[in-house]
């Protein structure tokens, strides 16, 4: 289309009549262009009465009569920027930006924010992060942060997470920071999650946002259970890294949290926050288990307690805060040192649990339990006995009963969720002594069933695939396991050949 074209409908919206003709006369033109000039994207992106089209009406019922306006304008928008290559170091990218930055519609800002992240990610895999002209694009988006909306609020944060890095120790930055952390609590939430995002990078960046972690840890004493269970969850990511596990240490942070549990039976509201507690140590314990396991002990009681209860609100995480502390081979070994009863008995409640709970729950606690026996590499004789004292614990000897009748249920899930509990099983000479010595179990696994997920039909393929390279077979088996392997998970019989497997 001509520029004349462009201008003329642009020009059309200024009439509220003719306003959604116009727009979707050049959404369909957009839709149908190969690409769409440069100077036409800036004309789209300059134009005031395009972003008016956008604002969403104050009364309900204009709301519902503006609203086929507001929604073509704002695919026209995306359609607008989607094919616009972002230079950051552009002069005049603020100024193109700004009326859809600070736009009162979300989803105006939505747009405009996730084109921008799309090429400040791009440079983050090419290794060019580009330096921005000035500090104007960056207030736009820190800006965002204090919008009452949250839907824009992940994309602003990954935008400064990765702009922010080199303009820290600007004055202008710092004191936008501040301010942040002087508004409500999900205002301050959200400049946290940024902190921590930013001191994650390096040690540098740590000591640049110090004050923004340093406010988050007041919260920790704030009265509001809530607040502190969120804050908790977003120090989490800090101790990935060696210079965050030490910021941790050198402010305490961990007897802090865990302080919290010896105060439960003085404060039963602190009851609350047990779960976010366990989940805070846990996934700290998945990067760092002998941190965990051998200074707080505590921490590791309290785990084992939840776990007695078969409480559908606590278990889960419960389960997944264990399968954290032992999913690394130096976690189990610390775990069945130090905590071996207690991981003994917890597993056989489990066992009992597993046959009662609903299927989420079910679910949740096999892919716990797949964690907690896995290894990620070729596991020496001290972790093979280990785990397989656990699974025998949980099993009650050495068999699949239960996994094979969770299996054999009407959910895709669950028998997804056991197979791959199955499929760990099976990559430990014990698992397939234990497969082999339930009766009926093999015979199951290699029948050709016509009514099942294609994925779990996939899964029953890789576990015949683990049994065919086991030497625990005889020869006749092997070959027949090896067949099944070779004719594919999908395979299905004829009925020439059931009747011939028949007469066979």
């Amino acid at each position: 289309m001509e520029p004349t074209w462009w201008v003329a409908n642009l020009k059309a919206l200024k009439s509220t009549e003719h306003r959604l003709e116009a727009l979707n006369k050049m959404n369909m033109a957009i839709s149908k262009a190969p690409a769409l000039p440069r100077e036409t994207i800036e004309l789209l992106l300059n134009c005031p009465e395009l972003y008016e089209c956008a604002t969403i009406a104050g009364e309900d019922e204009q709301k519902k009569l503006n609203q086929p306006v507001v929604d073509a304008a704002v695919e026209l928008l995306r359609l607008s920027l989607d094919p616009l290559e972002i230079n950051t170091e552009d002069e005049k990218l603020p100024g193109l930006l700004k009326r859809g930055l600070t736009h009162p519609n979300a989803s105006v800002r939505s747009v405009v924010l996730n084109n921008l992240l799309r090429e400040l990610r791009r440079q983050t895999r090419e290794s060019s992060v580009r330096p921005l002209p000035s500090n104007e694009l960056i207030i736009y988006v820190l800006d965002e942060l204090q919008q009452p909306e949250s839907e824009c609020s992940s994309a602003a944060i990954s935008v400064l997470a990765i702009v922010l890095t080199q303009r820290l120790d600007d004055a202008e930055i710092q004191s936008k920071l501040v301010q942040l952390l002087q508004q409500n609590e999900v205002i301050r939430c959200r400049a946290y999650e940024l902190g921590v995002m930013l001191a994650k990078r390096n040690a540098g960046s740590l000591k640049c946002v110090e004050f923004i972690l340093d406010a988050a840890l007041t919260e920790l004493d704030n009265t509001d259970v809530l607040l502190q269970a969120s804050v908790m969850e977003i120090l989490v990511p800090l101790a990935d890294q060696n210079h965050g596990l030490t910021y941790m240490e050198r402010r305490r942070v961990f007897d802090v949290i865990s302080s919290r549990v010896q105060r439960i039976e003085q404060e039963p509201l602190n009851i609350l926050l047990i779960p976010n507690i366990m989940k805070f140590f846990g996934k700290i314990g998945a990067v760092q288990p002998q941190k965990i396991i051998n200074d707080y002990p505590i921490m590791v009681e309290c785990l084992f307690d939840q776990l007695k209860h078969e409480d559908e609100s606590i278990l889960p995480t419960a389960m997944d805060t264990l399968a954290n502390l032992t999913s690394t081979p130096q976690g189990k070994v610390l775990i069945s040192m130090r905590f071996e009863p207690a991981m003994l008995l917890a597993l056989k409640s489990l066992g009992v649990y597993v046959q009662k709970l609903s299927p989420q729950v079910k679910i949740r606690l096999l892919e716990s339990l797949d964690v907690i026996l896995a290894t990620k590499t070729r596991p020496n004789s001290e972790i093979t006995a280990i785990v397989s004292r656990w699974y025998e614990s949980f099993a009650g000897g050495e068999q699949v009963n239960y996994i094979m009748d969770l299996y054999n249920t009407p959910f895709d899930d669950l028998q997804l969720a056991a197979l791959t509990l199955l499929k760990t099983l099976c990559t430990y000479r014990w698992g397939i002594a234990a497969l082999q010595r339930t009766g009926g179990a093999v015979e199951h696994l290699v029948s050709r069933q016509r009514d099942l997920h294609k994925d779990v039909k996939f899964l029953k393929w890789e576990i015949i695939g683990l049994l065919a390279g086991s030497e625990e077979f005889t020869a006749t088996e092997t070959v027949r396991f090896t067949a099944y392997v070779n004719e594919g998970p999908y395979y299905v019989l004829t009925q020439v050949n059931i009747a011939t497997e028949s007469q066979g």
